[in-house]
């Protein structure tokens, strides 16, 4: 089991102080959801709202349902009707029936992604037994950007334990667009400085632009993309320091930084890597994890107007209790 970080026990405490209710639609058929859910409510880490569709599902588990945790039937329970007038009212211009709705919400993750969308959770946390596209499915229908101009993507956490301190960087979009154009890579810078001081808890956010290429060192697509962008940023008004296009070295090594990026706002100090495409982003987050020792959270949503966040099938009940902290402090 790997060793918890500092960063962990901080996410947990701030869940705490936030009083964040987090709704669970697997619980009915995920042993590790339930866990991390009970766990969840014993420490008061978050309010927990698991969801069944069958009323003995959890008997095995001698529940205590309360203030923290609160066991919900999809097909039974009083809100069903409420989250399915509000459904098919969203949907009916896509051609949804009342009767399509009324059907809809007995899928758990459509009812709790309902509940969010009408601020009776305050965020969503799924993935353990379903893929990605099923949890994310109902939110980009319902729940959708903070704006209609914004792009919602992803970033993860890294993070590594060097013994004096601990390592924090922050990797977007690693989980979800495939080759952002150069307007979406601006987005995502934005969102990414502010998810790093939110989750990251990094103070001064600086941010990366990275590309193969070093302040034109090289030409291509992507390395023009990522030169433009930073060029869109120069003309508003952000609060953390960015630059690019660089290499990765460039960005993280001062002295590379002091001969390929002369006179650069990060001097080889980024904490932030935005990267060109999700082939980058995704390969870059794999060789951190498994070549550099850094424990890797995420993909965590960001840009959503309420927080839908998704785990891995792989992911343990501690690995979930994270997720539920996290998503207990995003907007």
């Amino acid at each position: 089991m790997e060793k918890s970080t500092k960063i962990e026990a901080l996410w947990l405490e701030k869940a705490r102080e936030q009083g964040k209710t987090i709704v669970l639609p697997e619980a009915g058929f995920s042993e590790r959801i339930v866990n991390a859910g009970i766990r969840c409510a014993e420490e008061k880490i978050a309010k927990i709202v698991l969801l069944v569709t069958d009323d003995n599902q959890l008997d095995k588990y001698n529940l205590t349902t309360g203030e923290y945790l609160q066991v919900v039937n999809v097909n039974t329970h009083e809100m069903k009707d409420m989250l399915a007038s509000a459904l098919y009212e969203k949907r009916k211009a896509k051609g949804m029936t009342m009767e399509d709705a009324t059907k809809l919400v007995t899928d758990p993750v459509y009812f709790g992604t309902m509940m969010v969308d009408l601020a009776l959770a305050d965020g969503l946390v799924a993935g353990a037994e379903i893929s990605t596209a099923e949890t994310f499915k109902p939110a980009f229908q319902l729940i959708k950007g903070k704006t209609k101009d914004t792009k919602v993507s992803s970033f993860f956490v890294m993070v590594r334990d060097t013994g004096d301190k601990e390592e924090v960087y922050i990797l977007s979009d690693c989980g979800i667009n495939i080759d952002p154009s150069m307007e979406e890579i601006v987005e995502i810078a934005k969102l990414s400085a502010e998810s790093a001081r939110t989750i990251g808890m990094i103070k001064d956010p600086k941010v990366a632009l990275l590309s193969y290429s070093t302040k034109g060192s090289a030409e291509g697509e992507d390395a023009l993309k990522m030169r433009e962008a930073k060029a869109v940023l120069d003309t508003q008004s952000v609060d953390f320091v960015y630059d690019g296009e660089m290499q990765l070295d460039a960005a993280i090594v001062p002295s590379v930084a002091a001969l390929k990026a002369k006179g650069s706002p990060i001097q080889g100090d980024a904490n932030v890597l935005v990267f060109p495409n999700l082939s980058a982003g995704n390969i870059g987050y794999k060789l951190m994890q498994r070549f550099g020792g850094f424990q890797a959270f995420g993909p965590i949503a960001q840009g959503m107007r309420r927080p839908i966040n998704d785990v891995s099938r792989g992911a343990n009940v501690n690995d979930i209790v994270q997720a539920i902290a996290i998503t207990a402090l995003q907007d």
